[in-house]
């Protein structure tokens, strides 16, 4: 089915994405905590900073926000002082009367916090971390000296809307840090999330100072709360969270918010043109979505008959005569910095096909529903750009029988595509569904080929273990393996085996498609450089690909 849907492209998208989710109970305590459901608001009506009580502040602050244009507060639903569904001078006015004037009424919820029972268009974004946001990130971390949006000390901006994507599996700057395998925040590991080593002080030698670094710890309450946030898959209040900074030269496409309904799955392909009016070289792309998505890809390809923003909400296949692959991502951010000297080329008002699919059932939850931010970030073109190329592989053949543990092998050279040139490995992933026990790379000499160019029997295990690239046993999140220089090496002739193995714990048989619950997956990707001069891809094999194929169940 095709529907239309608007372009967002600037910094209002945080605005208008609404959704709220259920989140953590709330914490009892004077001033307003956050939702145990989000549904409806949870706040004291003409609070309008948030702060629990209302005073002078309240007013100054919605005019601001008013006339000022100050960043869209958490929750507008309580700025709305007289509750008539809308955030103008009215209401500063309102609470204003009521704390000079007497005998002014302040409709509910007030003057104690509680869900809001007017239904209207303006949001509270009151979860979990929106509520840290307000109490732990914008009183003790985003001061002028540390985490501000002007001061961003080692990198990181805890400012408004910006704190999220400045922490979801990101790689922190310390150096010693990264190394160590942290990230700033890793969704469920308080040991692997460098902003908590960081505020309880548990830090190696050479990971750089505690958080605060002058004066006591925070409060044991409000590390507790981080500490929740993280244990519990570190998920975003609502989708006004999934915001990046435009990069200073490029293009940002986002996908603005959808639902996710309990026990279903959702496809989108989304379609966009790119602004530029000159051909740009993409040398970093980043991607943010929320939790419960099971991959996003990006392709460009021949101009779409669909304006800008429309999307087909199906699990429709992409023909890949049509379409180059040039990102994909499993995890719900990517920060991708190409090698020095490499790039991605985008034509003049090219068309971008962006898919994205979310689950919401089982094994996989979907807690805000779908929506994301893409980054193009584009470097001035120069002769020596090396272009970025493309594989994707998939095994169709997968048959997943009852109480089995079973393994598929499979791959492909690139010089059976013609591409018969020594290149580096730039990126490599692996994707298969919740059966998915391990997914395992290795480079792949071609020396034994079965007819249609696929490994014959027997060549994942002669390659050795020396060869592996890419290893993963987490088919929710596996890890995008990104070399710079240093990356693997594939000389002429060469190209990658990969041995996919399942479990089946049911008496229900798996076979190959594209649903996560009922069927299974074995997709490898492969970026590499030097890629094919006309900016195309490879695909194996050449018939039937994509997530539409279907094949028989035998």
């Amino acid at each position: 089915m095709l529907h239309p849907g608007p372009t967002f492209r600037s910094a209002a998208f945080a605005a208008a994405c609404l959704l709220t989710a259920p989140q953590a109970p709330a914490h009892d305590g004077v001033v307003p905590q956050y939702s145990p459901s989000g549904e409806g608001g949870f706040f004291i009506r003409g609070d309008s900073d948030q702060n629990g009580q209302i005073e002078i502040t309240d007013p100054i602050f919605s005019l601001g926000y008013v006339f000022l244009g100050t960043e869209s507060p958490y929750c507008m639903d309580a700025l709305d002082a007289n509750d008539d569904g809308k955030v103008d001078l009215s209401d500063p006015i309102i609470t204003l009367g009521y704390l000079f004037a007497g005998g002014i009424v302040i409709p509910p919820p007030f003057p104690q916090t509680a869900i809001d029972t007017t239904a209207d268009a303006l949001d509270c974004d009151n979860g979990l971390f929106a509520y840290i946001r307000r109490e732990v990130f914008a009183t003790s971390c985003a001061t002028t000296s540390c985490h501000s949006a002007g001061a961003a000390k080692g990198g990181l901006v805890l400012e408004g809307m910006r704190a999220y994507a400045s922490l979801y599996q990101l790689t922190p700057d310390n150096d010693a840090a990264a190394s160590a395998g942290l990230l700033r925040v890793k969704p469920g590991s308080l040991l692997e999330s460098f902003l908590y080593r960081k505020i309880t002080d548990d830090l190696a030698g050479d990971w750089g100072k505690r958080m605060p670094d002058v004066g006591p710890l925070l409060p044991q309450a409000k590390i507790d709360l981080i500490r929740d946030w993280i244990e519990h898959g570190a998920a975003p209040s609502t989708a006004r969270d999934i915001t990046l900074p435009p990069p200073s030269k490029g293009e940002q496409i986002l996908i603005p918010p959808f639902e996710v309904k309990p026990g279903e799955e959702v496809q989108r392909n989304y379609y966009f043109k790119l602004k530029t009016d000159t051909e740009i070289w993409v040398n970093r792309i980043e991607l943010l979505y929320p939790p419960g998505s099971h991959h996003l890809n990006l392709f460009t390809g021949a101009p779409a008959p669909f304006p800008d923003g429309y999307f087909e909400e199906d699990f429709k296949i992409v023909p890949f005569a049509d379409w180059s692959l040039r990102a994909s991502s499993q995890t719900g951010r990517l920060d991708w910095r190409l090698p020095p000297g490499v790039a991605v080329k985008f034509k003049a008002h090219d068309q971008v096909l962006a898919q994205i699919h979310f689950v919401n059932i089982g094994t996989q939850t979907s807690p805000i529903g779908g929506c994301a931010a893409i980054n193009f970030h584009a470097v001035d073109p120069n002769p020596s750009l090396v272009p970025l190329g493309s594989l994707f592989l998939q095994n169709k053949s997968i048959v997943i029988r009852p109480n089995q543990e079973v393994s598929f092998d499979y791959g492909v050279t690139l010089d059976h595509f013609g591409h018969d040139v020594p290149v580096k490995v730039a990126g490599v992933t692996g994707h298969f569904h919740w059966r998915g026990k391990t997914f395992e790379i290795r480079r792949w000499d071609g020396l034994n080929v079965n007819l249609d160019g696929s490994p014959a029997p027997g060549e994942f295990e002669r390659m050795g273990a020396e060869n592996t690239i890419f290893f993963s046993d987490d088919w929710d999140e596996p890890p995008f393996e990104l070399f710079g220089h240093d990356g693997p090496d594939l000389p002429p002739g060469w190209g990658i085996v990969y041995r996919t193995t399942y479990v089946n714990n049911s008496d229900i048989k798996y076979c190959f498609g594209p649903h996560v619950e009922t069927q299974e997956h074995a997709n490898a990707f492969l970026y590499f450089y030097p890629g094919p001069s006309d900016a195309g891809f490879f695909w194996f094999p050449p018939e039937c690909i994509g997530q539409g194929c279907t094949v028989p169940c035998f």
